[in-house]
């Protein structure tokens, strides 16, 4: 504890510190990023907030330790301290990336922090991001879509920005992106676009890692292998999105379905995301006239693209598999929460769902290990799922990626184990055993104003089989490659075509 002479002390260091700061930004020369949104947070300030999260963490997440060790996350919460102290203070763009990184050790995907309402307002009226969309294939950047009026075209790659190589930048915010398990690998998926973050991760997390200027500097290998370099403009958060538009990048589920046919039995359903809690429709709505085509017009082979699905809301997912089996199924045979006492945390919490913020304790089994299993006339989480009106008896071929997770990842892991699909792609991100998801809490940092968040349940998926700590790994490998995209072909695609002429 702080004694009251070395509080004083630490309150005149930090006027000191803050008058220079302000020096700064007044300067010509001040660094663009050392704005009033990006304010200075007292050591104080940073030890109240880190004792908070800790708490909530070590109390409410049922996965806290199930991949990390304790020892580990006590050290990595009173890592930040120590620092906050060294440096009499951080800014809270350093706290924000302190708590982020902490959080990563959980290896939950769904366990992350936001950024507060001043930076993402900053966000989104100064120019902070790259002026273009691009993948991250093979440890190389590749642009899929530039900026109107940018000397950019897609597939042309990206080698350096601001001088710095491009995965030396990748390497630096890799520990701030969240997985599941043993999935490190699906963290690439995050790194050039992410609809979890405000941005990918090269741009959300960069903003506070190196210095970023208005202009960047960007050097470029052209399509024929020629290299240049080029000066340009960035673009603020709003402009990034509309690039997704541009490249028909769906949110929402009601957006993020193509169907399209095959010949005269086959079939192919791209779903992008299960998000359908923005702008919901009734899933049934979407999938109905799809499955219906497929039975009336007998085709009885279909290819189910779900790699770039991320997961999203449980009827989105839940109404797919309904259409995919041909029995009643549970796909989920248990969720359990680690405590019922939220005393002395409410206050700080927000869910959509307010009866978790004052569990019933009918609704709840206790366990012999002391977590509590919701009883399945509470959720329809648990429910048996019957198989829609429409549902398909027909062959199923189930392209995957890394990045799918969650809801995506739960549903691929039911087909896999019902032995309704063949799986070709890429290992996934997620828990094929079962996530710690569901219903989330929002924990408000009270200082700092960043919001956290705090998965309530852990999941048990209705499986026979699964590697602790792993997605689903595909029946037939076929992940994209540098080459491969440079040549405009899909590999996971082109093996699924294969199959069909296989079983034609």
């Amino acid at each position: 504890m702080l004694t009251k002479a070395h509080s004083e002390t630490n309150r005149l260091r930090i006027a000191v510190m803050a008058l220079t700061l302000l020096l700064l930004v007044n300067s010509t020369e001040a660094f663009e990023d050392e704005s009033t949104a990006n304010s200075f947070l007292s050591v104080q300030q940073i030890t109240g907030d880190t004792a908070l999260a800790k708490e909530a963490y070590e109390r409410l997440h049922p996965g806290y330790t199930r991949y990390a060790k304790p020892e580990q996350m006590n050290q990595a919460w009173d890592e930040i301290i120590a620092r906050a102290s060294e440096q009499q203070g951080m800014m809270l763009g350093q706290f924000y990336l302190a708590i982020q990184k902490t959080l990563t050790l959980i290896r939950c995907d769904h366990t992350k922090a936001n950024l507060p309402a001043s930076l993402l307002q900053e966000r989104d009226a100064s120019p902070l991001y790259l002026p273009f969309r691009w993948e991250w294939i093979d440890n190389r950047a590749f642009v899929t879509q530039p900026m109107e009026g940018l000397a950019l075209e897609r597939m042309e790659e990206i080698l350096a920005i601001d001088d710095q190589p491009i995965d030396q930048l990748v390497d630096q915010v890799l520990p701030f992106i969240p997985y599941d398990g043993i999935t490190e690998w699906s963290r690439l998926s995050g790194v050039a676009e992410s609809l979890e973050f405000k941005g990918g991760a090269v741009d959300h997390f960069g903003v506070f890692l190196w210095e970023v200027s208005p202009q960047v500097r960007l050097t470029v290998r052209g399509l024929m292998g020629e290299v240049r370099s080029l000066t340009t403009g960035r673009i603020n958060h709003k402009q990034w999105a509309e690039l997704g538009k541009q490249a028909n990048q769906a949110s929402d589920f009601k957006d993020a379905v193509t169907f399209k046919r095959i010949g005269e039995r086959s079939a192919y359903l791209r779903i992008d995301t299960f998000v359908n809690y923005r702008d919901p429709v009734l899933p049934a709505e979407v999938y109905d006239p799809v499955f219906k085509a497929l039975r009336d017009e007998k085709r009885d082979i279909l290819i189910l693209d779900l790699r770039n699905n991320g997961g999203g809301s449980t009827d989105a997912s839940m109404g797919l598999l309904s259409n995919l089996i041909l029995k009643p199924t549970q796909a989920k045979k248990d969720m359990r929460a680690k405590t019922l006492d939220l005393e002395g945390l409410r206050e700080h919490l927000w869910t959509w769902d307010k009866r978790a913020l004052d569990p019933w304790r009918l609704a709840f089994s206790k366990n012999n290990d002391e977590t509590y299993s919701l009883r399945s006339w509470f959720t329809d989480d648990l429910d048996t799922i019957k198989p829609a009106k429409y549902a398909f008896s027909g062959k199923v071929i189930a392209l995957t990626s890394a990045a799918n997770s969650s809801g995506s990842t739960n549903l691929l892991s039911n087909i896999q184990d019902a032995g309704r699909a063949v799986l070709v792609g890429e290992k996934t991100g997620g828990s094929a055993e079962g996530p710690t998801a569901g219903l989330l809490f929002t924990l408000t940092l009270p200082a700092s104003k960043i919001t956290t968040r705090i998965p309530y349940f852990r999941y048990h998926n209705n499986i026979s089989t699964f590697k602790e700590g792993m997605g689903v790994v595909p029946d037939i490998e076929a992940r994209m490659t540098a080459e491969a995209f440079l040549q405009g072909q899909d590999p996971a695609l082109m093996k699924a075509t294969g199959l069909l002429s296989y079983w034609e």
